[in-house]
Formats: C-alpha cells, structure tokens, sequence
C-alpha cells in the first residue's frame, strides 16, 4: 500500500506499507519502507527524514516477539545523482538513523546516489542492479567539466562509511574516471568484493 506518493521536480519518493507480515508480532503491525527515484538535491535528504521520522513515529511499525523492532528502515535507490553536498547529507542521515540502503534489480545508483549509498549501515544490491563512481566535478564551461585532482571530504567519508583500506582503495578508484556519464561501475557481485555491502 502506498501512503506517500511525493514529487518535487523529477525526484520521485514514495512511503510504502506492507500490510500482514508475517514476522511482526502482532497482526495490526507493518512494515513500512522508502522508494526514492531521481535526483539527489536538497530536497532529497529532507523529504527522506521526513518519512523516516513518520515511520519511527508510527505506533504499528513492526516489533519482534520480544518487543524490538524487526527490521531496519530500507531505503531503495535509484538515481543518476546530483549533488555531492546532498549525497553526503543523505549518507550521514542513512547512518545516524541505521538505514539499510538497498538497490532494486535494474536499479541505478551513480555518482552522488553511491556517495550516499555507503552511507546504510546495511547495504545490499539485488541482481541487475548497478553502482557507479566517479571524480566530483565542476563545469569549466557549459560543455565541459573540471575533475578534481583530490578531494580530502570524500576521502574522509568513503574511509568513515567503510574502513580504512576498503575506502582508500573506493577513494582512487573513484578519482580515476573524470565523467559526467561513466565510471567505476559495478554490479552486485563486484561490490560485494570490494566490501560494499555487508
């Protein structure tokens, strides 16, 4: 069941209800999760912890037999990205609130998208679908792009979100692709190898 159907602009996000699991412990329990599509601007995180925090709040959100809740929030991506600020935003909201980012079959995560993807405290990809990473950029013109040669703020983040080694060696990979349209792509297997999800 669809609760919230929200658009702003392109970015699509929708708060959706799974009625009658079989894994709460009472029958009038849910579970609810987050479907985002489209940009990652500063509407993004926003809207997000808004429906994050109605999930938390909502007094039928699925417990345990024990009284815990059964699950993280999930939130499935799919989105070409956007800003790096909003990406950055959006994966320390991920963290704080122990968010499982989640990639649907077919879906795409690129560029700010995967920045915040790292941000879940779980992580998983379905077959079919995709990350991809590149260099932050500027336009130097209004055709072409400026790649940063280092950025110490991704560095910082992709080191924060997985450890020390799994994010240097996601830093360099991700510094050598300078493009708007491609990069350091991988698909559920390969981010599993490179320690991506968990």
């Amino acid at each position: 069941e669809v609760i919230s159907d929200i658009e702003v602009s392109n970015l699509k996000v929708r708060h959706v209800r799974q009625i009658d699991s079989k894994t709460c412990a009472k029958s009038s329990q849910h579970h609810d999760h987050i479907e985002m599509s489209g940009p990652i601007n500063p509407d993004t995180p926003f809207i997000i912890k808004r429906l994050i925090r109605r999930i938390q709040d909502s007094p039928n959100r699925c417990k345990d037999p024990v009284g815990g809740y059964d699950r993280a929030i999930k939130v499935y991506l799919n989105s070409g990205g956007g800003f790096m600020k909003d990406g950055y935003k959006l994966g320390h909201l991920f963290r704080w609130e122990q968010i499982q980012t989640t990639l649907a079959s077919s879906a795409e995560c690129f560029s700010s998208c995967a920045t915040a993807f790292l941000g879940g405290q779980f992580r998983e990809m379905t077959k079919g679908g995709t990350l991809m990473f590149h260099a932050p950029y500027s336009y130097s013109s209004r055709y072409d792009i400026s790649c940063a040669k280092k950025d110490t703020q991704l560095l910082d983040y992709m080191k924060e979100m997985l450890n020390e080694t799994d994010g240097e060696f996601l830093y360099k990979r991700t510094m050598s692709y300078c493009s708007q349209s491609s990069g350091w792509s991988l698909n559920k297997d390969a981010a599993d190898l490179f320690g991506l999800l968990n």
